[in-house]
């Protein structure tokens, strides 16, 4: 959620039994006044409303990439396997085995958007429009013309 500019606060994980309806309207309700207090996504983060909607884009798509789905699908079996989803430890086992692969994806499906919406790019362009580091950019360039998604010329980046 952070590295999609989204504040974590507006994402929950908790437990309630079929039993327990009680506390999961309490958990409902809680998350539902918690969010109203933010406003709309972009307002608590301080965040241009086209510019978070790119990242938010960005990661969808990044949500469907095989190895990401595969990787969080064998850490579902691992939290039934402790029985524990506490959200510290979701997000600790998270961030441990998927954080790279998610930054990986959600980077290279930012820089396919931006290019296909913006036009050609120069790495200092991505770097500034993403607040990211030109060093992860240019690994992320690299990864996608390798696939032959993007071509660079005269130092520009596009579509291929």
């Amino acid at each position: 959620m952070e590295d999609a500019g989204v504040k974590p606060e507006r994402f929950t994980i908790d437990w309630a039994s079929a039993a327990e309806a009680p506390r999961f309207v309490d958990l409902i309700t809680s998350f539902t006044r918690k969010i109203e207090q933010m406003g709309p996504v972009g307002q608590a983060e301080n965040k241009d409303q086209k510019e978070l909607m790119i990242k938010l884009s960005a990661a969808r798509s990044a949500t469907s990439v095989m190895k990401l789905r595969a990787g969080l699908g064998n850490l579902a079996k691992d939290f039934r396997k402790e029985g524990d989803y506490t959200l510290d430890l979701v997000r600790q086992k998270v961030r441990e085995k998927l954080g790279s692969t998610i930054r990986s994806e959600l980077g290279s499906q930012e820089i396919m958007l931006r290019l296909e919406k913006q036009g050609p790019l120069t790495i200092a362009d991505l770097a500034g429009k993403m607040g990211w580091p030109e060093g992860d950019i240019s690994g992320y360039l690299g990864k996608l013309a390798k696939k032959k998604q993007i071509a660079e010329k005269e130092g520009y980046w596009m579509p291929a």
